[in-house]
């Protein structure tokens, strides 16, 4: 990537916001003291849902460790 790319990318999200994580992307976290990490099933402003081994939790996007 060039220094303009990443200088766009930079601007946008400090007016947008940081971007969501897609649909089947890998994340990690903790919530209430408990590690978690699975894939996305949902996302949207203030909120995830994600697949952990067979159940599924909705976390805060806030608890977002990785995206």
């Amino acid at each position: 990537m060039d220094a303009e790319y990443r200088g766009a990318v930079a601007g946008m999200a400090d007016t947008y916001g940081k971007a969501l994580p897609a649909v089947g992307d890998w994340v990690n976290g903790v919530t209430s003291g408990k590690a978690w990490a699975g894939y996305v099933l949902s996302a949207e402003p203030g909120r995830i849902a994600v697949e952990c081994g067979g159940a599924w939790i909705v976390v805060p996007e806030s608890h977002l460790a990785r995206m």
